[in-house]
């Protein structure tokens, strides 16, 4: 009894922390569970907006990385089990992460050049192990009079088998298939996004989109059946649009073309500071 009496200034500020959290946090909290519980139709949440998710979409449709700001976990979440997946603890994946597939992120680098302070080279960090790979940047090689690219540096290019081109930042990344081991097999290459697409076609080589943004570009689905557009979702064959709506927020297809990964929110949901109702939806079509 001595020891419950002792405690009671402690509890007693214990219960008022509590019910100045609840007090701030409710509304809030309130708002976040409705989105859970009452979402659009033809939609299934995939993430609780109670956990503020932030999602990146990742092309083949497999998975989808997210960092749930609340609780500070980022994790690949398997679209087809629900299975969450760990992450290596790079310091760049967060900021400076672009998904090229499932295993594999371009860490972007610095915009400065070699010989400037602040400079950071661009990586392909491997997501089955944790390890970094430095990219050879071909804007940094020795140039022709005049400053002109050398065309013979498209060399690093075309003995590529993997390529990825990102719209908004006007970058192409080439892999061959021993990259990890071949420092000259990893390239990166900064042009205009109509240059670059012109220059793989010239080439008669393959590219895939790692832009999402659909501002920038139109996003075709993992079967090229449909295509995402700033306006809605297009049927590739007849151009034909078969649903609009809450595109502003695409984050990526699903892997069987059934579905897109959407995430929404609004100023109307940011009752507090720090906490924001924004929630996961798969809307299925």
């Amino acid at each position: 009894m001595r020891k419950i009496k002792d405690n009671k200034p402690l509890l007693k500020l214990l219960s008022i922390v509590t019910l100045i959290f609840l007090c701030c946090n409710l509304p809030s909290l309130t708002l976040c569970l409705a989105k859970d519980l009452f979402p659009p139709p033809n939609t299934e949440v995939l993430v609780s907006a109670c956990k503020y998710p932030i999602a990146t979409g990742v092309p083949d449709g497999e998975v989808l990385f997210l960092h749930e700001v609340r609780t500070g976990k980022m994790y690949l979440l398997d679209l087809r089990t629900g299975e969450k997946r760990t992450t290596p603890n790079d310091p760049l994946l967060l900021e400076k992460g672009i998904f090229l597939s499932s295993d594999l992120v371009w860490l972007e680098g610095s915009l400065v050049r070699p010989d400037k302070p602040g400079y950071r080279p661009h990586y392909i960090l491997d997501l089955t192990d944790g390890k970094r790979y430095e990219l050879l940047d071909l804007d940094t090689l020795p140039r022709l009079e005049g400053g002109k690219f050398d065309p013979k540096n498209y060399a690093y290019i075309q003995s590529a088998q993997y390529i990825y081109i990102h719209h908004s930042k006007n970058t192409l990344v080439a892999l061959s298939a021993d990259f990890r081991t071949n420092p000259n097999s990893r390239v990166v290459f900064s042009d205009s996004a109509e240059e670059l697409v012109q220059l793989i076609k010239n080439l008669n080589m393959n590219y895939e989109l790692i832009d999402f943004r659909l501002y920038d570009t139109d996003i075709p689905s993992p079967t090229n059946k449909h295509v995402a557009r700033f306006d809605g979702i297009y049927l590739t064959q007849t151009n034909q649009r078969i649903t609009s709506g809450m595109y502003n927020y695409f984050k990526g297809w699903y892997y069987d073309d059934s579905a897109i990964i959407v995430q929404d929110g609004g100023d109307y949901l940011l009752t507090f500071p720090g906490l924001s109702s924004i929630f996961m939806y798969q809307v299925q079509f």
